[in-house]
């Protein structure tokens, strides 16, 4: 059954069931936002804010915080005694602390600001005060149909309330796809855990200068950065990738482990050669390229530029080992030339969207 009828014995049954769904879906989304979701963020606002003092504990953190949200709600439920439809409001302090907390800027870094909350958090406190006075003394006049369960009306209302506050923290904390990449990638890469640091957005095409250039540091450990840097959305204002102030930079790791690694004897030749490529330098590039790798066989995308870049120079083919590159250079000419301007730029990333002859001539552009 649906419904059960309340007993004069446990006449305030429905207000238990509606305080124990409310907790049990506080406790659950809580837990999870933070624990899979923030909590490289968290730890990102943390390290910046403790000047590198303290390290947040993913685990450790997201049990902590949701303990001390559920004790606000407590504390918040004990001064309003919202116990029927209303219930769920009682949550709202939490969330609220919860959206405050995770509202990390994407730009801490450079400086710590609390931005619109300064005006926005009064004010929702404003409106509160009095919406909890009016909804109490509405409680006594709501009627009570002798129902509860999962289907009764007050249960829906409660976790519909919920829901939309559960939603509004999602919007209003911070949702930047790059900026949480790049954390995550900063702590994979402090573990030296660079497979799966590579993972981290690989389907995504959102990305910036920092991102980048983390992806090469990666790559470059894997001994992949000359075969699957392009691979990976570039953006095309990368001016170094090195950090370089503004323009690409780290949180929670230092700058100086990427720089003094792009300065080994071994790293530095594919570093260069990639910034050559990520500028269009090709001449440039196929002067330094066959002084790089003189016998050996060339990455990926160093073929594939050096293909490319003498096809265009002297319309003749090359000899060796490149003749099957060739091949799939002319035919992505040819396609480039049979289809549509409109729809050319997306049937080309489809067919050869992880070249570098994708990048050369169209950046990482969406649908």
């Amino acid at each position: 059954m649906p419904y059960l009828d309340f007993s004069e014995r446990d006449k305030h049954a429905g207000s238990w069931y509606n305080e124990w769904v409310c907790l049990v879906a506080f406790v659950v989304f809580t837990f999870i936002y933070l624990f899979f979701y923030q909590n490289d963020v968290l730890a990102a606002g943390q390290h910046v804010l403790s000047g590198g003092q303290t390290h947040y504990s993913r685990g450790v953190g997201a049990v902590l915080i949701t303990l001390v949200l559920g004790i606000l709600q407590r504390c918040v439920y004990h001064l309003t005694r919202l116990r029927k439809r209303a219930h769920a409001l009682t949550y709202l302090p939490s969330l609220l602390v919860l959206t405050l907390i995770t509202d990390v800027s994407s730009n801490i870094d450079l400086g710590f600001s609390f931005g619109g909350w300064l005006i926005a958090l009064p004010l929702i406190i404003v409106a509160y005060v009095p919406l909890v006075i009016v909804l109490r003394q509405m409680e006594p006049f709501e009627p009570d149909n002798g129902q509860w369960g999962l289907f009764a009306r007050s249960t829906w209302i409660n976790l519909l309330t919920m829901v939309v506050m559960f939603v509004l923290v999602g919007l209003f904390s911070n949702h930047d796809a790059t900026f949480h990449y790049r954390m995550r990638m900063e702590k994979l890469l402090l573990d030296e855990d660079y497979r799966a640091a590579l993972k981290v957005g690989r389907k995504s095409e959102v990305t910036d200068n920092s991102l980048t250039m983390l992806r090469a540091y990666a790559l470059a450990h894997e001994g992949q950065l000359g075969n699957r840097f392009f691979e990976y959305p570039v953006t095309e204002a990368t001016a170094s990738l090195l950090p370089e102030g503004k323009v690409a930079r780290t949180v929670i790791m230092p700058d100086s482990l990427i720089t003094l690694y792009a300065r080994k004897v071994g790293v530095r030749a594919d570093y260069k050669l990639t910034q050559l490529l990520i500028d269009r330098k090709l001449k440039v590039f196929a002067a330094a390229v066959v002084v790089a790798y003189p016998d050996s066989l060339m990455p990926k995308h160093y073929a594939e530029a050096l293909t490319m870049y003498n096809t265009m120079a002297t319309k003749d083919s090359i000899e060796g080992d490149e003749t099957e590159m060739e091949l799939r250079y002319l035919d992505f000419c040819q396609k480039r030339k049979s289809l549509p301007k409109a729809t050319v730029a997306n049937a080309m990333r489809r067919a050869y969207g992880r070249t570098y002859w994708y990048y050369y001539h169209y950046g990482w552009k969406k649908d």
